[in-house]
């Protein structure tokens, strides 16, 4: 085992680590007061290991909606994981099934930026696993920590939301998303998603906006990088000429 990576992952990723607690107090409380058992509280977050997912879960079961349509919610909530995974699968293309297994339960949000992050970085074609099993088992074993206590805590605060823990939430992903942008065209990726995002939210219901604002990201970025491809083979035609 390379703990230097391992131990790298953990050490690149306890910042977001640390951010996630109020994050998952707010879980807990709210599975509480929601009418979940403690053990329900716990093994949501043991074996979904998915904050916003379990978020959404919560309020969902608080209004009585049926199991089918919570299930159906919290995929189109986590599409974004497949594009999370298309951008670090050349890095790992290379690794076991099994690897890839425990790397995909493992990629959360913190997990995935940190990871990518790191690969981007090194400058390697091939990423080094370990460093992301470290940042996914720090973010792991936080989650489920926060979870118990406010699991724990229950109905001894009454309004959650009132402290502003519902605000760890927008700024877990704000942290995450400054990393990522270094680059106009990435600002302007990232302005296009959430202009898009906020619209889509305002005027159509449910959580289309998730999937439209994905949509029309991943859209401007390929347009833009093949209008850039364009203009680099047209000046090489040029150049040549």
């Amino acid at each position: 085992m390379n703990y230097n990576e391992f131990l790298m992952g953990i050490k690149k990723t306890t910042p977001l680590m640390v951010g996630v607690i109020p994050f998952g107090l707010a879980y807990g409380i709210m599975g509480a007061q929601a009418g979940l058992k403690f053990s329900e509280i716990t093994l949501m977050s043991i074996f979904v290991f998915a904050g916003s997912a379990q978020f959404m879960a919560v309020g969902m079961i608080k209004e009585g909606i049926s199991f089918a349509f919570i299930v159906f919610s919290t995929l189109l909530i986590n599409l974004r994981h497949l594009l999370m995974g298309l951008s670090l699968a050349p890095y790992l293309n290379t690794q076991k099934r099994r690897w890839l297994y425990l790397l995909a339960f493992g990629m959360v949000d913190e997990s995935y930026a940190s990871t990518i992050n790191h690969y981007q970085e090194s400058g390697s074609e091939q990423g080094n696993p370990y460093f992301m099993v470290g940042a996914a088992l720090g973010m792991y074993i936080f989650w489920i920590g926060s979870s118990v206590v406010g699991g724990l805590l229950g109905h001894s605060i009454k309004d959650p939301l009132s402290w502003g823990l519902d605000f760890a939430m927008p700024a877990t992903f704000l942290s995450i998303l400054v990393l990522q942008i270094k680059s106009a065209r990435m600002l302007i990726v990232f302005l296009v998603s959430g202009i898009t995002a906020i619209a889509a939210y305002i005027y159509i219901p449910g959580k289309w906006y998730i999937i439209i604002a994905t949509v029309a990201a991943t859209a401007t970025g390929a347009f833009m990088e093949l209008t850039e491809e364009s203009r680099v083979a047209n000046c090489e035609k040029n150049t040549s000429s």
